[in-house]
């Protein structure tokens, strides 16, 4: 293996990863001394003229009620963040399933037009964030902000994903049965707001681990949600190929992916014992995974890297039968979505690197999806979003139109000379 200096680590790898963290997750238009002055000025008796009351405190709004119960998507709290002539923006706490199938709480926004709908309501747009983190401070909704709709006059939702946001909690992160359970239960929860004139009508889309949750979304969701009908699935960077190494793949990236999947597992295997698989000098990250953020915890794991001769583990998960059965557990495209796919992909990505994309592509198409895929040859991990929002905007509309969707199957990798 080619070693790579530390020096030119911290220029590529922290940078990308805050650039990823800042921009990526969710855009936001309000602070939050602007959203509690309009939260002051709202009726405790509900939003907008519907039945839903306003949770009066952001301190205790992540505290999860007891005795959790009632059908997928039904709404346990709703708080204001902003309202315009345009839009209003809720913060929402709902109820989805763990990986057991046992009810429990996940928080998300949601942002709605205020003008007149179309007869059968509004179609929704599903935003899947990149990583962000696995410990409640990491959730997108703590900061507010309105929800991406790409373009499309829609409802516009946005999961924090399980175990992200509630107080206490930790995300199984790249779970895919539980990324998937709860971005479809925020479009039911959306259906439950009746200001917001949701219809079943529905695209996902997601980036970098948004995009493995949107292409797991789209496996699982006509079995798991058959009263929505998902027209279109739109895949950035997604993370994907979870058990192999690519050319121009970053091993310290690879790690930091792993240890973060290796502590959000133990929210649903909870004999897992990350300090078997860590070396000495790596196991204080164990604080940070419950008090930090992904850019400090990577940050920790790179100097933990490069002062242990490029080592992190003493026995690398992916390497055991747990991990081994994890992985195949967790892996995107093994499975047939019934609607269409868009991947987005970048020429110049150090975290998705071309040829993961190429090999989930594979996939996709033997296991006979309709999926089409762009690489931009320019964009890089953080880049990929806005080169290809306008391709982006115009598919997602023509998916709500009706439009059958270009292919790419069969595919063939492109052979560099």
């Amino acid at each position: 293996m080619k070693y790579i200096s530390r020096n030119a680590l911290f220029r590529t790898f922290i940078p990308t990863l805050a650039v990823l963290v800042t921009v990526l997750l969710v855009s936001t238009s309000c602070t939050e001394s602007s959203a509690n002055q309009r939260i002051s000025l709202e009726s405790r008796a509900g939003i907008g003229g519907t039945p839903l009351p306003n949770y009066p405190s952001n301190k205790d709004f992540y505290k999860v009620p007891r005795n959790l119960s009632g059908p997928k998507g039904r709404l346990i709290r709703v708080q204001l963040i902003a309202r315009s002539s345009q839009s209003t923006t809720l913060r929402l706490m709902y109820i989805s399933e763990n990986l057991s199938g046992r009810d429990t709480a996940v928080t998300g926004l949601i942002t709605y037009p205020n003008s007149q709908p179309p007869k059968k309501g509004w179609p929704v747009v599903d935003w899947d964030h990149g990583t962000s983190g696995i410990s409640q401070s990491c959730a997108p909704s703590r900061s507010g902000g309105s929800v991406p709709n790409f373009g499309v006059t829609s409802v516009a939702v946005a999961t924090d994903y399980l175990g992200l946001g509630p107080d206490g909690e930790i995300h199984p992160y790249l779970n895919r049965i539980t990324e998937a359970r709860a971005t479809i239960d925020i479009v039911l929860a959306a259906r439950n707001i009746p200001d917001a004139h949701a219809s079943s009508t529905w695209v996902v889309v997601g980036d970098s681990q948004g995009g493995h949750a949107s292409l797991s979304t789209g496996e699982l969701a006509s079995k798991y949600a058959s009263q929505l009908h998902l027209v279109g699935t739109v895949a950035i960077g997604p993370g994907s190929e979870l058990s192999k190494m690519y050319p121009g793949d970053n091993p310290i990236v690879y790690d930091t992916v792993t240890v973060l999947a290796l502590f959000g597992a133990q929210s649903s295997y909870p004999g897992v014992n990350p300090n078997q698989f860590l070396i000495p000098a790596a196991q204080g990250v164990a604080k940070l995974v419950t008090t930090t953020c992904v850019t400090q915890i990577a940050a920790y794991l790179l100097n933990v890297y490069v002062n242990n001769g490029d080592k992190i583990f003493r026995v690398n998960p992916v390497d055991t039968p747990q991990g081994r059965s994890w992985l195949a557990a967790n892996e995107v495209g093994m499975v047939h979505t019934n609607s269409p796919i868009l991947v987005i992909a970048g020429g110049q990505d150090p975290i998705v690197v071309p040829d993961r994309v190429y090999a989930l592509m594979q996939n996709l198409c033997k296991v006979g999806d309709r999926v089409e895929m762009t690489m931009y040859p320019s964009a890089n991990h953080s880049t990929e979003i806005t080169q290809g929002a306008p391709e982006i905007a115009s598919w997602i509309k023509a998916r709500l139109d009706g439009t059958r969707s270009p292919t790419s199957c069969p595919f063939q990798a492109p052979v560099i000379q």
